[in-house]
């Protein structure tokens, strides 16, 4: 048996479209307008730990 808690969907901002005509910009727009910096303190902000809560490995420090 299989209990499921929650499940997670992608928001499709870099899914290109059906047929396919070229790559989505927003993705691309959004990340351009936040930055090297932006990225970063979103990174710190979202990507620390999984939905069950276990570490990313997502690493924040300055290249």
């Amino acid at each position: 048996m299989l209990n499921i808690e929650i499940v997670q969907t992608s928001c499709g901002m870099a899914v290109p479209l059906f047929d396919y005509q070229g790559e989505r910009e927003l993705l691309r727009d959004w990340a351009e307008k936040k930055g090297e910096e932006g990225i970063r303190a979103y990174w710190a902000e979202k990507n620390q730990v999984t939905l069950d809560g276990k570490p990313t490995g997502v690493l924040c420090k300055p290249t």
